[in-house]
């Protein structure tokens, strides 16, 4: 232990480092949710519009790791202190944070690329200086005279302390309360208090001796080797990858919930707090069993989705004992506090490899969401041993596999037949109990996996061959994945999309996720209309034709092409343009052959690419009869097309007796709030259109919807006798989001059942 003098009490000293740590953390995930917030109204609301700016802040917060490591190697106490200052001094020129000028999309380049430019650009300079606060705060105490600076990774429990903090605060008190400008303005200040406590910090150390200054060992004087480092980037990357893994899987394809994703990211701090507490609630052993049983059962019920309130905490609570035992694992690995910044270093590159693999290469080289499932049996490969001895020297997947370079390939060759066993054995039984027109019940299968689960557990002491057995789980159940109604699948930067098939009544849909993007009906004679939203019972077919009756010829926005449906309603003679953000969206609906509303009813269909607040803007004012926005039947909604802003900027694009519509299907979320408070605002009339009843004897393939036509007076939405089933908004409940101020979670249904 260190016996120099100390400026501060050890208390004081204490108490300033550990608040210094959550600090922060704090801002450092504050600015993530705010930033991409400001970030939608330019690129949309894609789920991977968040995985991409999750690689940046990664990227940014190995940038600031690399540079912890650097000068408190390379440079004395004192001119640290010097140099973080002079980092300080040139990030809050950058601020308050904001979109940089002069950055628009550009619809043909590629969006991950542009994104990450912006981020860069924007808040590049302020997230680096903050990034570089966990590994420089920890090193700078671990120089100072307190009785625990020998082992100072107990402080990385309190930064992600302070993540978890601020990642809950974001969407339930800070977003409902705060705008984007008065929360930029917030984090500047915080900014600024967290400035204060670097230079207290800088204090208790500015005395301190040279950069060779010995360090009390922590463990033993336990220093580094290859097979350490290796392990570092490892325990660091799966639980990264399974992060954005099992977030997309949950969101899109279990219960598409807004702010689900908060959900995961809390449990995967929560995971580093519990491994980095100098007393553990879980204990190592314990986050290893877990951690076994829970691959076995996801990869044994991979295949099922429903019911969502079963396989939606199954994922996350597996998902948290695996990012549990591999952080556990990591600061097992933790070496003397000498080389501390090269640890964070290491766990900082992990963690960029396992976000980059899920957030941008996986959408390039997989047309299915596969990321996941693989990043599981990585998860497999990396269990440690039976008895969870996760101290040093322990024997842990990457050890195991490092040391048998070189040994014979009996037992993983004995490895590789049990998996090939169990994969003949279950795809095998699938196979006569459908030959055979057996019934399959899902107890009896589940029993059949669990015998099998047990034998594979008795295997973990080798690791490599627990991962192969998990694999052949998975791959017995990928039949279930392809969805036996599907008929085309595909992936782009915004999602994965499956067109389904469905009999009685036929019907063919997009699917994203959960999510029906709405299709066609094919009837018995042989023709052909829109099914699900767009039927001629829903609402939105007594708005279209009403205003053509009074003109010859119809001008028609329509924000959202989805399978284009709604182009049913399109006379000849009319024109109609169509804005879409996403190209394989526009090639489904027009190329594939799949659909044919666009084929049959507007064969030269003019389609403009980009995010519509962007792209609809460009078109002069005045230019639309008819504004259609049909991008709201999504759970995972773009909010900045439903902003106080872009309904005004809707309006100035129609004529003076012009209507807008609006979209607001959604399970999850009660729109209609936001649109009465925002048309109240205004000055708009507005009236609600609902069809509550899916299916019916003359209408078999319709499904509920509401609409919302909107016009500058009473009077030309009188004129539209749009008959029963339209009334006003609610008057009661009024919300209004503006472009810097939205609030998700108020307007959430929470009584609505996961999976309805």
């Amino acid at each position: 232990m260190n016996n120099e003098r100390t400026t501060f009490a050890p208390d004081a000293q204490l108490w300033l480092f550990t608040a210094t740590m959550f600090l922060g953390a704090a801002l450092l995930f504050w600015i993530q949710p705010l930033f991409t917030k400001m970030v939608l109204p330019l690129l949309g609301g894609s789920p991977s519009v968040w995985n991409t700016a999750m690689v940046f802040f990664q990227a940014a917060l190995l940038c600031g790791y690399g540079y912890a490591h650097l000068v408190t190697r390379h440079l004395g106490s004192r001119s640290q202190c010097i140099a973080h200052f002079c980092v300080l001094v040139a990030a809050a020129i950058a601020l308050p944070i904001g979109i940089a000028e002069g950055w628009q999309p550009d619809p043909d380049a590629t969006p991950s690329l542009w994104l990450l430019g912006l981020l860069a650009v924007s808040i590049g300079a302020p997230f680096f200086a903050v990034a570089t606060t966990a590994p420089l705060i920890q090193r700078w105490f671990s120089r100072t005279g307190h009785p625990h600076a020998s082992d100072p990774y107990f402080l990385y429990a309190a930064s992600n302390l302070g993540s978890v903090a601020v990642l809950l605060a974001f969407p339930f008190v800070i977003e409902p309360l705060v705008g984007t400008r008065g929360q930029a303005l917030a984090w500047t200040l915080g900014f600024a208090i967290l400035a204060a406590c670097i230079a207290g910090c800088g204090v208790s150390v500015w005395g301190s001796s040279g950069r060779t200054r010995p360090t009390a060992p922590a463990r033993d004087g336990f220093a580094p080797g290859w097979r350490h480092r290796a392990a570092w980037l490892a325990y660091s990357a799966v639980p990264s990858a399974l992060l954005l893994g099992v977030t997309g899987h949950i969101s899109t394809d279990i219960a598409s919930v807004p702010l689900l994703w908060v959900v995961p990211l809390t449990l995967y701090l929560l995971s580093f707090v519990n491994a980095f507490a100098r007393r553990p609630l879980i204990p190592s052993w314990l986050a290893v069993r877990c951690m076994a049983f829970g691959l076995v059962i996801l990869a044994a019920l991979f295949p099922w989705r429903e019911p969502a309130s079963v396989f939606l905490p199954l994922h996350l609570v597996a998902f948290f004992f695996i990012a549990t035992a591999c952080h556990a694992a990591l600061a097992g690995y933790r070496p003397d506090a000498r080389f501390l910044t090269e640890f964070y270093l290491f766990v900082a590159i992990g963690g960029l490899v396992g976000g980059v693999f899920v957030a941008l290469v996986a959408p390039l080289v997989f047309d299915a969401v596969l990321e996941y499932p693989l990043s599981l049996v990585l998860a497999a490969a990396l269990l440690p041993n039976r008895k969870g001895a996760l101290a040093q020297g322990s024997a842990s997947a990457v050890d195991n596999a490092l040391r048998g370079m070189g040994r014979g390939t009996l037992w993983r060759v004995r490895d590789i037949v049990l998996a090939a066993l169990i994969l003949a054995v279950l795809v095998g039984g699938r196979w006569f109990t459908e030959w055979a027109d057996l019934p399959l019940p899902f107890i009896v299968f589940a029993g059949a996996l669990g015998v099998f689960a047990l034998f594979v557990l008795a295997r973990q002491v080798r690791p490599l061959g627990f991962a192969f057995c998990i694999a052949a789980l998975l791959i017995a159940g990928q039949k279930e994945w392809s969805h036996d109604d599907t008929v085309w699948s595909g992936r782009s930067f915004f999602g994965v999309y499956r067109i389904v098939e469905s009999e009685d009544p036929r019907t063919r849909s997009l699917i994203h996720g959960t999510t029906n993007h709405g299709g066609q009906w094919m009837k018995d004679d042989g023709s052909i209309e829109p099914a699900d939203y767009y039927t001629s019972a829903s609402p939105v077919a007594a708005v279209i034709p009403a205003p053509q009756a009074a003109m010859d010829r119809q001008r028609t926005g329509l924000v959202g092409l989805g399978t284009g449906a709604l182009a049913y309603y399109r006379r000849p003679g009319d024109t109609w343009r169509y804005f879409e953000i996403d190209p394989l969206v526009a090639w489904m609906a027009t190329e594939s052959g799949y659909f044919d509303m666009l084929s049959t009813h507007d064969p030269s269909a003019d389609i403009v690419l980009g995010d519509a607040r962007l792209t609809l803007a460009r078109e002069p004012d005045g230019s639309f009869d008819l504004l259609i926005i049909d991008a709201f039947s999504s759970d995972a909604i773009p909010v900045h097309l439903l902003t106080r802003e872009a309904v005004g900027m809707y309006m100035r694009k129609l004529k003076d007796r012009g209507v807008l519509l609006l979209h607001i299907s959604n399970r999850m979320l009660n729109l209609e709030p936001v649109v009465a408070g925002i048309a109240e605002e205004l000055g708009l009339t507005a009236l609600l259109g609902r069809r509550d009843k899916a299916g019916g004897d003359s209408d078999p393939a319709s499904a509920p919807s509401r609409w919302v036509a909107i016009a500058r007076d009473g009077e030309r939405l009188e004129q539209l006798s749009l008959g029963e089933g339209w009334s006003a908004l609610d008057p009661e409940s009024r919300r209004v989001w503006r472009d810097d101020f939205s609030n998700l979670a108020g307007v959430i249904q929470w009584r609505v059942k996961l999976g309805d």
